[in-house]
């Protein structure tokens, strides 16, 4: 649990996110006269890619005070950890409805976006899952430790 490993690559995942989303939300209004999208699933892609950008924004934020937290005491470390998964659960059903995206006959050009976006997806909630669980089930002694070591090489400075 590296706290400079875990802020660049949740930053990094959610920009990616954030980005891609945009492309995918321009694309399905902009271009469907070219894609031949049905207005369900052009309306089912603008929910989604909404729904991204909120969490996107959340993200992002939550991102950029890390370094506020893990500056703090163990406990408030521990209440971003279970603020960041509460999070994580709200979009889960926003993210199987992406993945029954896949099951509709669109266009090649948003089948390589939406594959681009799940792979991005993927990443950014393996990330979380690691941190949620490093910082809220790990064991006690192994969290203060690795608590104090990221202290010591990373807010002493």
């Amino acid at each position: 649990m590296d706290y400079r490993e875990f802020r660049n690559g949740f930053l990094s995942a959610t920009i990616f996110l954030a980005i891609f989303s945009i492309t995918l939300l321009i694309t399905s209004i902009v271009l469907k006269p070219y894609t031949a999208l049905e207005p369900i699933d052009r309306d089912t892609i603008i929910i989604i890619c909404s729904i991204n950008l909120i969490f996107c924004i959340y993200w992002i934020i939550e991102g950029l005070n890390l370094k506020n937290i893990f500056k703090l005491e163990d406990k408030n470390i521990r209440k971003f950890g279970k603020r960041i998964a509460i999070g994580t659960v709200i979009y889960l059903p926003n993210f199987i409805l992406f993945c029954l995206l896949f099951s509709k006959e669109l266009h090649n050009l948003l089948i390589m976006i939406l594959f681009l976006l799940l792979v991005i997806k993927l990443i950014l909630l393996g990330i979380i899952v690691k941190e949620v669980y490093d910082l809220i089930f790990q064991n006690s002694e192994d969290r203060n430790f690795e608590f104090s070591q990221n202290r010591k090489l990373y807010f002493n400075e």
